[in-house]
């Protein structure tokens, strides 16, 4: 828009005349000057509304070619909108240079004009709009891992690990009645065991542009892999079945407990409790399947009272003074007990994640190589520090 304020005229308008007077001459030049101006401008402006004109009226054509029923749905919508944009005063103003912007509200013209494919009423024009992702990955139930905790770790530095194992002890001590008399003997009977250390490992592809657009996804399954390894070494410490290259596991190494009498199992439990305290050994963990832990806490009295707490408020995990965990590894009906002082989880490699698009064809086809791996064994130092029972055989409560 132009302002007409005298001070934004040329210099030359301000010429003044011999007497001091404003030279009317100059001033009617560049009025007609500024007339050519504004003419130009105006010229200008109605092409181009008229050219506004011409593509709203052939959106309106082709919207009547395009329609079915007489009613505003789908293309009518686009054609009646055209319509009373064109012929509405705000469209009117903006031919007439108005500086505004021109809205209109198009009346009796159904939502259902445009609706998402296939889900909207008769008549209305499908539009596949984009889902919505949310990033991650999702339906990974992972275990409670917990036997690592409470297992000491000692650090291995080969591919084997090797330690004399007390077998059997007899404790022949006694007095020399006579000065000279032979003393009593007792026997030691030891033997040297080995330990496997185990590489447990596994890999995937995935293409390097997923990696790149999605960080997320890529950390979610360094993740995963990281927790397959360490819930397949638990599994391995509690049932590893030994051999080369695999850990024995503690169920290999456990001394049954012949139970006396007819016991419920978590009698059954504390009498073993009690039997490795007088071969000198403390049980400090318990082990049992999930299902065996609740079928426990879930006894009752003659009266129907819970005996270890309630629903509301369940028991610690804990049985005869000794704290207990869980574990899907474990099989159903038996139990083992542990003196942890005389284990350790020997620690060859913690679990590492590799990245290679050196691996195969990768490199030429744009993929990556994720691979986690860990080594790891188990040492049972004295075998009379863990024990099983049976629970299976027991009458229930």
């Amino acid at each position: 828009m132009y302002n007409a304020n005298v001070n934004n005229a040329p210099a030359s308008i301000m010429k003044k005349n011999r007497g001091g007077d404003i030279d009317s001459e100059v001033i009617l030049k560049a009025l007609e000057a500024r007339d050519e101006e504004i003419k130009g401008f105006s010229e200008k402006a109605a092409k181009e509304i008229l050219s506004i004109k011409d593509r709203l009226m052939d959106l309106e054509q082709k919207g009547a070619r395009r329609r079915g029923p007489a009613t505003a749905t789908g293309d009518d919508a686009v054609g009646k909108m055209a319509e009373t944009f064109t012929k509405s005063s705000q469209f009117e103003m903006l031919k007439s240079g108005a500086p505004t912007t021109g809205r209109v509200t198009v009346d009796n013209v159904s939502i259902k004009a445009l609706t998402n494919a296939g889900q909207g009423v008769a008549d209305s024009t499908g539009y596949s709009a984009s889902p919505q992702r949310q990033v991650g990955l999702f339906n990974d139930p992972r275990r409670e891992l917990s036997l690592l905790d409470y297992l000491p770790s000692l650090p291995a530095t080969s591919s084997s690990f090797e330690y004399v194992q007390l077998k059997d002890y007899e404790n022949n001590a006694s007095e020399q009645e006579e000065e000279g008399q032979q003393k009593a003997e007792s026997n030691i009977d030891s033997e040297l065991e080995t330990a496997n250390i185990a590489t447990i490992a596994h890999w995937t592809r995935a293409s390097k542009q997923v990696l790149d657009d999605t960080p997320v996804l890529g950390q979610q399954i360094g993740s995963l892999l990281n927790y397959g390894l360490l819930e397949k070494l638990e599994a391995r410490l509690i049932a590893g079945p030994g051999g080369k290259g695999k850990i024995k596991g503690l169920l290999g190494y456990a001394v049954p407990h012949e139970v006396v009498g007819s016991l419920l199992p978590v009698d059954a439990i504390g009498q073993a409790v009690t039997a490795m305290k007088n071969s000198g050994w403390q049980a400090r963990l318990i082990i049992m399947n999930p299902n065996d832990w609740f079928t426990i806490s879930s006894e009752r009295d003659a009266d129907g009272q819970y005996v270890l707490g309630s629903p509301r408020d369940p028991a610690p995990p804990v049985l005869w003074g000794v704290p207990l965990i869980t574990s899907g590894s474990m099989p159903a009906g038996t139990v083992l007990l542990l003196d942890t002082t005389q284990l350790a989880m020997l620690d060859r490699e913690q679990p590492t994640l590799m990245l290679s698009r050196e691996d195969g064809s990768n490199f030429t086809s744009n993929l990556v190589t994720l691979l986690a791996e860990l080594r790891a064994g188990l040492a049972v130092f004295s075998v009379g520090a863990v024990r099983s029972v049976d629970i299976a055989q027991q009458p229930e409560g």
